[in-house]
């Protein structure tokens, strides 16, 4: 199970960190910058931290892309830790390849692999947000119920309460996709952060630079398998 960190744009985590435990190893999951920024504001969203659209979120809450500029918060932590300790991963990557982002953080912290055929996994993301709320305290408990039912394998009982409509009351349908005119403006913004991280990481990011399905391709780099 992993947690959001907002850690990885903080100069003085990377500082405390690399002064109390100094050999330790970091690993850095990064994800398309404006899927992560997108992701952001529906979980702002939908825990009420915000009821303004994308892009006028995007003005008034810099929380939503706080972190997005991974080459330069990407640096801090070379700087401090050296490359051979900072493991840098991505989450398309986790989607498409889950055996090879798996072999990668098991190489790079030493223990044996594991299989990931081996491992009984959800069928679901967790803490997925991929339904707009009507009011956002409602969502959250009608969300609790829906996962309370699915863990107990009660998702027959899920459809009927769908079916009778319940959880049309609690959630406005899904999150429409980017405006393309917007994710064009934001594509455009974070291009040079991009190139530069394909830099540090010798790794093909083009993928993160037009609006298509995203999938980037690794290369070897020294100290990451």
């Amino acid at each position: 199970m992993g947690e959001i960190c907002n850690y990885f744009p903080s100069r003085d985590a990377c500082e405390r960190i690399a002064q109390h435990i100094p050999q330790c190893k970091i690993i850095c999951s990064l994800r398309d910058p404006v899927d992560r920024a997108y992701s952001a504001y529906k979980f702002a969203l939908y825990n009420g931290l915000t009821r303004d659209s994308f892009e006028r979120a995007l003005e008034r809450a810099p929380v939503i892309t706080a972190g997005n500029l991974y080459a330069r918060h990407l640096a801090d932590w070379y700087a401090k830790f050296g490359e051979d300790r900072v493991l840098v991963v991505f989450f398309e990557e986790l989607r498409a390849r889950p055996q090879a982002y798996l072999d990668r953080v098991c190489d790079f912290i030493g223990i044996a692999r594991i299989d990931v055929a081996s491992l009984k996994l959800p069928a679901r993301a967790f803490n997925s947000h991929s339904l707009m709320p009507r009011n956002p305290s409602i969502a959250r408990k009608a969300r609790r119920a829906i996962n309370w039912l699915r863990d107990r394998d009660y998702g027959g009982a899920v459809d009927l309460l769908e079916r009778a409509g319940l959880w049309k009351l609690c959630f406005a349908g899904k999150f429409p996709p980017i405006d393309q005119q917007l994710e064009a403006h934001l594509r455009q913004k974070y291009l040079p952060e991009i190139e530069a991280l394909e830099k540090m990481t010798r790794c093909d990011l083009s993928s993160w630079k037009v609006s298509s399905p995203r999938v980037v391709e690794m290369t070897s780099r020294r100290g990451q398998a």
